[in-house]
């Protein structure tokens, strides 16, 4: 991982609940070994003790596992061990230093000095003191932070991995029903122009021509992930002009759209099948046809993008056509923004909307 991967890694381990809930669990565990190992009672600071170094091997241990310098979770083992064995060497030597420099050594139980000898008896060969209490705390804490750290690390790198996995599925299942909407804009637009034919051949030829606009608009479409709603709105008034030739004065088009906007990023043909149900299902089998309204309205992160047709009415119970149903799923997959799709009637309207908050995860 790279710096600011491990800063935002190390900021969600010493939040998460369940990391938190494990490590009052283990320091729990220590403090009843100690209270049972002591019947005089440990000192306050040796029962707060186990919880500091805890959560301190929480934030600190995984660090030098997951310092790699490029984009991969986790360094290899040879140099993952090394480079814990220093780290957690450093901060636990200076973590020890500053325990026994300020609160000296742990009094009571396993830690006390051997009792005097009795008046008369030899007494115990003098010899340099090998094994100290601080020693043995900062050798176990070594060994502790090298493990602990491991383990963590590769508990978030397969975390990683995990999402990782997720993301491109939900991306695949989102260019396939991307892929899948592009051809039905074509095949509907195909039908629109046979009924031009034989009523208008010179408005038919005039619609070849914006055809081939609108197959190189939606190739556009198809290699992006995210557009402008600008790129969005053009797509559509091509599509539009094509649907003017057949309906002719039957269709009326406002557009309610600010500037702003066109800047507004979303997953392509977003606006453009909300048109086109419009059109299919409420303007074209109306005798009188209808006003088409097409606006987009932002309030800070809120963004509200509508249709609205005064032609016939949605049948009740209707299913969802191609263009609805795949919009609706798209916006499932949507996971970058809170979306949800709306469709009803009243007033003699008939209003899809659209509405996602920017920055919010669905």
């Amino acid at each position: 991982m790279r710096q600011e991967v491990i800063r935002s890694s190390l900021l969600h381990r010493v939040r998460q609940r369940t990391n938190l809930v494990l490590v009052s669990l283990v320091g729990g565990i220590f403090c009843i070994f100690r209270l049972t190992a002591d019947m005089r009672g440990p000192f306050l600071a040796e029962l707060v003790l186990p919880f500091v170094l805890l959560y301190a091997h929480l934030a600190l241990s995984p660090i030098p596992w997951q310092w790699t310098g490029d984009d991969e979770p986790r360094a290899g083992l040879g140099r993952g061990f090394l480079q814990a064995l220093v780290f957690n060497a450093a901060w636990i030597g200076l973590a020890m230093a500053g325990l026994f420099l300020f609160a000296g050594p742990p009094k009571g139980g396993f830690m006390d000095q051997p009792p005097p000898p009795p008046p008369g008896s030899m007494p115990p060969p003098m010899g340099p003191r090998i094994f100290r209490p601080e020693w043995t705390l900062g050798m176990l804490n070594l060994a502790f932070g090298i493990i602990f750290g491991w383990v963590f690390a590769e508990k978030e790198a397969t975390e990683a991995r995990e999402r990782l996995t997720a993301d491109l599925l939900r991306q695949s299942r989102s260019k396939a029903l991307q892929n899948q909407l592009e051809p039905h804009v074509l095949y509907n637009a195909l039908n629109s122009l046979s009924e031009l034919v034989y009523e208008d051949p010179l408005a038919a030829e005039e619609v070849i021509a914006r055809l081939a606009d609108l197959y190189r608009m939606l190739t556009i479409h198809g290699k992006a992930d995210r557009i402008p709603l600008g790129q969005e709105r053009k797509l559509v008034e091509a599509y539009l002009a094509m649907e003017q030739m057949r309906l002719g004065e039957r269709l009326a088009v406002v557009w309610d759209w600010p500037a702003s906007a066109d800047e507004i990023l979303a997953p392509p043909l977003f606006l453009q099948p909300l048109v086109e149900n419009a059109i299919k299902h409420g303007i074209s089998p109306s005798d009188q046809g209808g006003t088409l309204v097409i606006s987009c309205v932002k309030i800070g992160p809120a963004v509200k993008l509508s249709v609205r047709n005064s032609g016939c009415a949605p049948r009740e119970g209707a299913p969802r056509g191609v263009g609805l149903g795949n919009l609706e799923s798209r916006l499932q997959l949507w996971t970058e923004a809170a979306g949800r799709f709306s469709l009803g009637s009243q007033d003699g309207w008939t209003t899809a909307r659209i509405e996602w908050t920017q920055g919010a995860t669905a």
